[in-house]
């Protein structure tokens, strides 16, 4: 019998893994290797460097902010990095026993263990980690309810930009993320991203789409736990959640070698959970908020990039909040949309 039996081999699947690695576990990943297929912008803050080697192929020192064929800069020295997501994924694998091609069925709740299903065949084990992402099928076993689903497309192109700049669109939410001064990640987060999102020329390298899980489900149960996507751990706003998955991984496997692995639903929401719930919150008022209103916001952004080139942090979406707060000019209208939501 397994001390844990863990469900993908993915970034947050082998950091949890290598953080538990002392004891008898089973790693087991439907994919015939780690680091495929890649769905993520792979845009990180300086904060996940506190968890994992500081390994990037370009460095980020600002972004511009496009609405209505107006953009602006806002500039701040290393304020994100972009990865190679099939080498950080590969690197976080490195000396783990991997099961490949082997997928998750079901699971029962025996008296002391687990019994768990794959196509391989049947196991046991006193824990199930679920670290599926977006389509967990693990889920099933620990919330009642499934997450919310945003869609998003990116493509790898041929285009010049500016490299230590990102520009990100405002609505739909879209970005063009530099690899280096030839090579551009360009995404969309909308209702229809393959017909909203517009390419400039060049030649595509590379295509993936997926969905990105949002909302509060519970995490732990019944020695049953998720994390990462599984958890639907992600910024509602920006659609980001390899920091998170990876913190709530750390979170876990502190807890799990300190036999407090109970607490892990409460402890990692102690940890930014009030950050996912900003992120909602201000997920639906952007849902919600009419062109003329954006552009009101855009130019409030535009008035005040010099406070928020000072205080807003990459992963803290929440610290706008108190520069909003603090301007009546423009907190009356989010004060608007906010009513609006508690009606509804």
């Amino acid at each position: 019998m397994y001390d844990l039996f863990i469900v993908g081999a993915g970034p947050i699947g082998c950091y949890f893994t290598q953080k538990i690695k002392e004891f008898n576990y089973k790693l087991i990943e439907e994919h015939a290797e780690v680091g495929k297929p890649v769905q993520c912008a792979g845009l990180v803050g300086e904060n996940i460097f506190k968890y994992v080697v500081k390994e990037y192929i370009n460095k980020i020192n600002g972004a511009y902010i496009h609405h209505n064929e107006e953009c602006f800069p806002l500039k701040k020295r290393n304020v994100a990095y972009v990865l190679d997501r099939e080498k950080f994924d590969k690197n976080l694998s490195k000396d783990l026993s991997i099961s490949f091609k082997e997928r998750f069925l079901a699971a029962k709740i025996r008296k002391d263990k687990i019994e768990i299903k794959t196509n391989k065949g049947i196991y046991y084990s006193k824990y199930l980690v679920g670290c599926d992402g977006v389509r967990s099928k693990v889920r099933n076993y620990v919330s009642n309810k499934e997450p919310s689903y945003l869609k998003s497309i990116q493509h790898i192109i041929e285009y010049k930009h500016e490299e230590d700049m990102i520009s990100f669109f405002l609505k739909p939410f879209s970005w063009i993320i530099p690899e280096d001064s030839k090579i551009c990640r360009i995404g969309i987060i909308s209702k229809d991203p393959y017909n909203d999102l517009r390419l400039p020329k060049g030649k595509v390298i590379n295509k993936t789409g997926g969905l990105i899980p949002v909302g509060r489900i519970n995490t732990y149960k019944n020695n049953i736990f998720l994390i990462g996507d599984a958890a639907s751990q992600t910024k509602p706003l920006t659609g980001g959640g390899l920091y998170y998955g990876i913190k709530a991984a750390d979170i876990a496997g502190n807890l799990f070698l300190r036999d407090k692995i109970e607490k892990y639903d409460s402890e990692w929401r102690k940890s930014f959970g009030k950050q996912i719930l900003f992120g909602l919150l201000g997920k639906k008022i952007y849902d919600n908020i009419s062109d003329e209103d954006m552009t009101k916001f855009y130019n409030f952004v535009k008035k005040n990039r010099k406070k928020i080139e000072e205080s807003c942090n990459f992963d803290k979406h929440s610290s706008l909040s108190k520069i909003i707060l603090s301007s009546p000019d423009i907190w009356p209208l989010f004060l608007k949309y906010l009513v609006r939501e508690l009606v509804s």
